[in-house]
């Protein structure tokens, strides 16, 4: 064949096996007063124009077959994820694509996956690398894709003459599409990764807080320890405190907690949400690259005295806690909690409990505020993050393929890892309540929420302008000891009432800086959801 016909073939064969869920939601638009079939073959023409275009730059002799394979092989991954889980690609799917580990990446894969890869992928690759091409001598193939790229030009601006009024309207507020286009949408995506993700070595740290100090506690008080617990893709619509019609979280139930009714999470996923949190940026100002290049509030808590540590479970810490104290226990071999598959959150209690014994045995003197990255609820395997004593609801999905289970199996095995993290929150607690010789705190903060289903969603990371309520709605939850109530002279009637607040991660910064009487610059009263409570 000759090149310009192979790279026909491959943009239609992109255009039919890799656009479903573009097509799906383009099927789903008005078409503005042009007839249905009409408006759908202008956005047809445009789509497959916008593909060849995507296809040219790399059309050449040597550089075709391997350009046109990478594109086969990624549109059909990014497919699969579209179709079956309702994601969109952007550069926030994109990073947390090239910062997971093996063991998260191994959790996805499936026969179903194989399959469809394969089918959409492997198979038209594999057909692209056994076709000989007939090049012809330079100058010719450079003027035969310039004439191809002349009728781009043409077939496009056929189409938007006879359609282009309606498909300009149509698109105008259908922002989702520019993150399902396949394969533009990875193009765009990496794009705007590489550009957020330059290296970081070249970031320069701007300091943060440094002027911050804390009030000398009186004699003989005890220290206190305040236990950040960071959530892992809890909603509020499955969490019992939260008035979920299922109790998931019965043992906090049972215990003096304040829960925070309406909470907003800073992004969708964990590489947005979790350094937004302990960032003083703020969800609109809040970039990456902007938070790397600042301290956060862990260094501000350092800053004033405190010390400060963080025991992961999770895909790490995201470059939070790289100036303090920080453990990696997902990939512990410990047999009490850990599988080839991963480890359940209970080794993070038993982190906390051996560190707070060097508290007592002199060897950290002073408070301290300990971090603990739960794995949480982290899909799509949700029936691998309990242990079997907490399958309460049942039966429950099995699977990472979570189209093969229905609704009700999906959301059993979701709400038992809810309730293994409300277990989790209660140990905490409990092992601060037994130790008497510290003033102890736990604040729980889900990171985002979750789909499990809903309207053809799964899992989570919708671009947040039009992310559905479940992915942005997040539990918030605090206990205070009588200790630590006292210290902080936190009036209950006013605490009930701020947890009846509107609050977001925006607040967080601000929260954990109060709840440890840090003094500084730095700190935003305005934004402390206890600062009215304090007397």
């Amino acid at each position: 064949m000759r090149a310009n016909t192979v790279l026909l073939l491959c943009t239609a064969w992109l255009l039919a096996f890799a656009n479903f869920r573009a097509w799906k939601l383009l099927a789903a638009l008005d078409p503005g007063g042009l007839p249905h079939w009409l408006f759908l073959l202008c956005l047809g023409v445009l789509l497959a124009m916008t593909i060849l275009v995507l296809l040219l730059p790399l059309s050449f002799k040597w550089a075709i077959k391997p350009w046109l394979v990478i594109v086969l092989l990624c549109a059909a991954g990014a497919a699969f994820f579209m179709d079956d889980f309702g994601a969109v690609v952007d550069r926030h799917t994109l990073r947390s694509v090239f910062e997971t580990n093996a063991r998260e990446a191994g959790e996805w894969l499936s026969w179903r996956m194989a399959w469809k890869i394969g089918a959409t992928g492997v198979l038209p690759a594999l057909l692209v690398l056994w076709t000989r091409i007939d090049w012809q001598p330079f100058p010719r193939e450079l003027w035969s894709r310039a004439k191809l790229a002349l009728i781009v030009v043409a077939a496009s601006a056929v189409a938007i003459g006879v359609g282009g009024r309606g498909v300009a309207s149509s698109l105008r507020n259908q922002r989702e599409l520019g993150h399902v286009i396949n394969p533009m949408a990875i193009a765009s995506g990496l794009y705007a990764y590489v550009d957020n993700a330059r290296p970081q070595a070249a970031i320069v740290v701007q300091p943060l807080g440094r002027d911050a100090t804390r009030p000398a506690a009186p004699t003989g008080t005890k220290p206190q320890v305040l236990v950040f617990i960071a959530g892992e893709s809890v909603r509020a619509a499955s969490w019992g405190l939260s008035g979920y019609a299922r109790q998931t979280t019965p043992q906090l139930a049972r215990l003096p907690v304040t829960n925070f009714t309406d909470v907003r999470s800073c992004g969708t996923d964990t590489a947005v949400s979790l350094p937004c949190m302990f960032s003083n940026l703020g969800r609109k100002d809040f970039s990456e690259r902007a938070a790397l290049g600042r301290e956060n509030a862990l260094d501000v808590l350092a800053h004033a005295g405190v010390d400060v540590a963080w025991f992961d479970n999770n895909t790490g810490d995201k470059g939070i806690a790289r100036r303090v104290h920080e453990t990696e226990l997902q990939n512990s071999t410990d047999p009490a909690w850990c599988s080839a598959r991963n480890c359940f959150d209970g080794i993070l209690v038993d982190a906390l409990k051996k560190t707070l014994a060097a508290t007592h045995d002199g060897s950290v003197h002073g408070d301290r505020v300990i971090v603990l990255h739960v794995k949480g609820s982290h899909g799509p395997a949700y029936y691998q993050r309990y242990p079997k004593e907490f399958e309460h609801f049942t039966p429950v999905c099995r699977s990472n393929e979570l189209q093969t289970c229905t609704p009700e199996q999906i959301r059993n095995a979701y709400d038992n890892s809810v309730l293994y993290t409300d277990s989790i929150i209660a140990s905490v607690i409990g092992t601060l309540q037994d130790d008497h010789a510290i003033d102890g705190a736990v604040l729980f903060v889900s990171d985002h929420g979750e789909s499990l289903g809903e309207n053809g969603l799964y899992l989570h990371g919708a671009p947040y302008a039009f992310a559905p309520d479940v992915q942005t709605r997040i539990p918030m939850t605090l206990w205070l000891s009588d200790g630590f109530r006292q210290r902080n002279g936190v009036a209950a009637d006013c605490l009930a009432r701020q947890a009846a607040q509107p609050w977001s991660h925006d607040n967080i910064f601000d929260f954990l800086l109060g709840m440890m009487h840090v003094r500084s610059s730095a700190y935003r009263p305005q934004l402390d959801p206890l600062r009215q409570c304090r007397a």
